[in-house]
């Protein structure tokens, strides 16, 4: 795949090939914007197009050598980080640093592409910061970041922003169709919400029929079944943000063509749209402590208490 073939990002990818044509590829490079909308893959083909062997207009080729290197991830010269158990700690930055300083070994460039940087801890982010102060000649840093409002100011104004995102629903429908054969396709486009990596990597329907179980659970009092761990509690709210949705748009216009669950799911107690606005923005709220670790069972009651407001018992 080159970088001109990543569909629905035509205002970042003018940015990249901007640097490109002009030969003035930044030090760091920051791709913010939701998840799942192109970021990552954007950064692999931004490298194989400096470090390729037979560019075309400013873009890689993608069959030489060192693109099919890139695409494996075999080359020496690419590294790719990601966090570990939610952390990037200031050991990786000092391996990053250690990599980096070293002249590239075949390409024209040493990359260094983190994905979710926003995971550095405080340490990390310090000792990262003299990294970007004087970075070494003839290297990249690609920073791939969902929150980059957790990364510290000094850490994005050393870096280029190139904002990403979601695909207008023809973009996303294009990508989703090219990776997998829905039977659900509308179902999944939805909750997609213009995020094609998000369709192609999770199991949209599997996830419903999780959420709803466990939603009623809550709704009969029951503690079977709960969350296993944080990550599923950030799932099952987002899940539970989108219900929360319906219950509004179907209390004004009561069109089921305007939802993007099952009706069956809006099982409701008559609540009026201030009711339901008041009890998403008490789920917002839990969501925003969940990097304080909270204890799961207490959330579980307390999430359990507001939602048995919005549906049936």
């Amino acid at each position: 795949m080159a970088l001109r073939e990543i569909i629905g990002q035509d205002r970042a990818l003018r940015i990249l090939f901007g640097t490109l044509k002009r030969n003035r590829v930044p030090s760091a490079i920051l791709l913010s914007g939701d998840a799942g909308i192109g970021k990552r893959l954007a950064a692999v083909n931004y490298a194989k197009a400096i470090n390729c062997l037979e560019p075309v207009d400013f873009d890689c080729c993608g069959k030489c050598i060192s693109c099919k290197k890139i695409d494996s991830e075999n080359h020496p010269d690419i590294s790719t980080i990601v966090p570990e158990n939610d952390l990037i700690s200031i050991e990786t930055i000092r391996k990053i640093e250690e990599t980096i300083s070293l002249r590239p070994f075949e390409g024209r460039k040493k990359v260094v592409i983190i994905d979710d940087a926003d995971a550095m801890n405080i340490y990390a982010a310090n000792a990262f910061l003299k990294t970007l102060e004087e970075p070494p000649e003839d290297s990249l840093i690609m920073l791939i970041s969902s929150n980059p409002d957790r990364l510290p100011d000094t850490i994005r104004s050393r870096c280029i922003n190139v904002r990403f995102y979601p695909l207008p629903s023809d973009g996303c429908r294009e990508v989703v169709s090219k990776n997998i054969d829905a039977k659900n396709m509308k179902f999944i486009l939805n909750l997609a919400m213009g995020r094609p990596g998000l369709a192609i990597s999770r199991d949209f329907e599997k996830e419903n029929e999780w959420f709803a179980k466990l939603l009623n659970n809550m709704v009969q009092g029951e503690s079977k079944d709960t969350w296993a761990d944080k990550s599923e509690i950030k799932l099952w709210l987002d899940m539970a943000f989108i219900l929360l949705r319906d219950m509004a748009v179907y209390k004004i216009t009561e069109r089921e063509s305007d939802l993007m669950l099952d009706k069956k799911q809006l099982a409701m107690k008559g609540q009026g749209i201030r009711s339901i606005l008041d009890t998403y923005q008490d789920m917002q709220q839990v969501k925003g402590l969940l990097d304080f670790n909270l204890n799961k069972s207490i959330t579980w009651n307390y999430v359990a208490s507001i939602m048995r407001k919005c549906v049936n018992e």
